[in-house]
């Protein structure tokens, strides 16, 4: 089972993906970033409580603050390009 919901998560990467890829403006790309980075932060967790390696869980942690921060960062600077 902790296999087929690795595989389900990382299929689920797939859309944020394309939104990335094709989002015309950079709030599209910005949405498919913070939405890619919460099914890593996922995939890590996943991946931590199903194998039992419990530095993972603070690497997801990280991850999750690094890429919310890096999300705000984004939104503030596309927000001010658009004056």
């Amino acid at each position: 089972m902790n296999v087929a919901v690795e595989v389900l998560l990382g299929l689920s990467a797939i859309p944020p993906f394309l939104r990335i890829w094709r989002g015309p403006t950079l709030w599209d790309r910005l949405v498919g970033a913070a939405s890619l980075n919460l099914r890593v932060t996922l995939f890590l967790t996943a991946h931590a409580a199903f194998f039992g390696h419990g530095l993972l869980l603070d690497v997801a942690l990280a991850y999750a603050i690094l890429g919310f921060l890096g999300t705000v960062l984004l939104a503030r600077f596309g927000e001010r390009g658009e004056h």
